[in-house]
């Protein structure tokens, strides 16, 4: 059927919607725009062409659970469901409207991502497949067809359709293979009972595909494709893509074990360890909110980079030693050291009060320019960094220290008030490891600073530890300098 009269035949058997689009077809149907006049919102609509074959009531059935199950999660990397049905023969499913192209088509059209562009999606895939195993669902058909990167860089889930929820057992070989095989883990294509470290798998092939720009694996048919992944040794990414980071070769190697206990425990674990990455930042400095004099300050900021002195402890012979692999093996015995920065002084005061609670030693500033300087010249093994900050933003900032050698190792934790989906995008491009809420819940401030400092080897003490909080004089920087020299004139 055209795809024009089966758009006409459909708006006309469900007036609810307006057509203002067509976003694709293929054989199995057609993902219209259309405006709910319910809703007062754009949505997209997926349409399945007429099948005489197939059992009406068990597509029903299949799209209430997809719907039922996606109404369960709110998090800014899965997109919201909103409605199913049929009209006429013509069974369908609303959604929400993300302006953007699956990743399977993006991956096509530039054949490789860098690992500094590849690794903010991978992360935002892992975060939002987090938020699903929270609720017990296994999704056991991630590809890179199933995700949606738009226009921002922000990557989000779709397509709930093989979802399971409490990790549902009985599955047999037939139901399995309605996954797709160039993504199974080798559990999934034995008809084996499955958890969510079959879908930590599946990320794993997406980030290889992205980094190599084609999946690992292609047999003659998709049983001989599930099949390989069960038998046959991954192909070396390496020798496709030579300039790979050992730690980042570290991380696909983990995710993508053959026996499930070999792999990262959890979507979260996963996140945190392409977190700690060094693959650098994604994100340029924003274009059109850079000023004049903003500008001229990131020239100062290069040259007093350029020109610091470090301490013997962080020269770069420290840093060749730092591990590369995902979790620290050696144990640290001091207390952790958490730079802490905001421009408001009673909000950095209860932020480094509320860490030093948990063990930790702050050092405050309230400036961009105090914290370049602290970062690169003091022993800092975490930041926690308002996003809001005059002249560079803390965007800006966690960009330029994940750029440079001297401080590319140090996790930067974010806070923003109503953080949205491109914002938390925008976080994980510029290098952060995290952007939470502010004001943050302590719980959660106390939970995401310590998964981190864990990871490089950090043990938390007891809880109601005494406080390390260290006022740190504010660093002398060549601006303060010509400032303080024309008050004396």
């Amino acid at each position: 059927m055209k795809v024009e009269s089966f758009r006409r035949r459909f708006f006309e058997l469900l007036p609810r919607y307006e057509w203002t689009g067509t976003l694709g077809h293929g054989g199995i149907g057609v993902v219209f725009k259309a405006f709910d006049r319910e809703l007062e919102e754009t949505v997209a609509i997926k349409v399945l062409s007429p099948n005489l074959e197939r059992d009406e009531n068990a597509l029903l059935a299949r799209f209430k659970r997809e719907v039922a199950l996606n109404r369960k999660i709110k998090h800014p990397n899965v997109a919201r469901m909103y409605d199913y049905g049929i009209a006429g023969d013509y069974p369908f499913i609303t959604m929400e409207l993300i302006d953007g192209e699956d990743l399977w088509t993006l991956i096509g059209k530039r054949q490789r991502y860098p690992a500094a562009e590849a690794v903010p999606i991978v992360r935002q895939i892992a975060r939002g497949t987090a938020a699903i195993h929270r609720l017990k669902i296994l999704h056991r058909d991630l590809k890179s067809q199933n995700v949606i990167v738009d226009r921002q860089g922000a990557a989000v889930i779709l397509d709930f359709g093989l979802a399971r929820g409490s990790w549902e057992p009985g599955l047999t070989m037939a139901s399995v293979l309605l996954g797709t095989p160039q993504y199974m883990s080798p559990e999934q294509a034995l008809g084996e009972a499955l958890d969510e470290r079959a879908d930590l798998y599946s990320i794993g092939i997406i980030a290889w595909e992205m980094l190599a720009g084609r999946t690992p694996f292609q047999g003659e048919s998709p049983v001989a494709t599930a099949m390989k992944h069960v038998n046959e040794p991954f192909p070396d990414i390496r020798e496709l893509v030579p300039e790979l980071e050992p730690d980042l070769f570290a991380v696909l190697t983990r995710v993508l074990a053959r026996k499930r206990e070999d792999r990262f425990a959890s979507a979260l674990e996963l996140d945190d360890a392409l977190a700690l990455c060094s693959t650098g930042p994604a994100a340029p400095l924003s274009e059109g909110r850079i000023l004049p004099e903003a500008e001229a300050f990131l020239r100062e900021v290069e040259v007093a980079i350029d020109s610091i002195i470090l301490p013997r402890e962080s020269r770069s012979a420290q840093r060749a030693e730092a591990p590369r692999t995902v979790v620290v093996t050696r144990p640290r015995r001091r207390p952790p050291v958490v730079l802490v920065v905001d421009e408001d002084v009673r909000d950095l005061l209860k932020l480094a009060t509320a860490l030093c609670m948990t063990g930790c030693r702050t050092l405050e500033v309230t400036t961009a320019e105090e914290a370049l300087e602290t970062a690169l010249s003091r022993q800092v093994d975490l930041v926690l960094m308002n996003a809001r900050l005059s002249r560079l933003d803390g965007f800006d900032v966690a960009r330029i220290l994940k750029s440079t050698p001297r401080s590319a190792h140090i996790p930067v934790l974010l806070l923003a008030s109503h953080p949205d989906r491109a914002l938390h995008a925008f976080a994980l491009q510029s290098g952060a490891a995290d952007l939470l809420p502010k004001p943050v819940p302590q719980a959660l401030l106390e939970e995401r600073a310590w998964e981190l400092l864990r990871r490089r080897g950090f043990t938390r003490p007891a809880e109601g530890g005494p406080a390390h909080r260290e006022k740190t004089p504010p660093p002398r920087s060549a601006a303060r300098q010509r400032e303080r020299s024309k008050s004396r004139h």
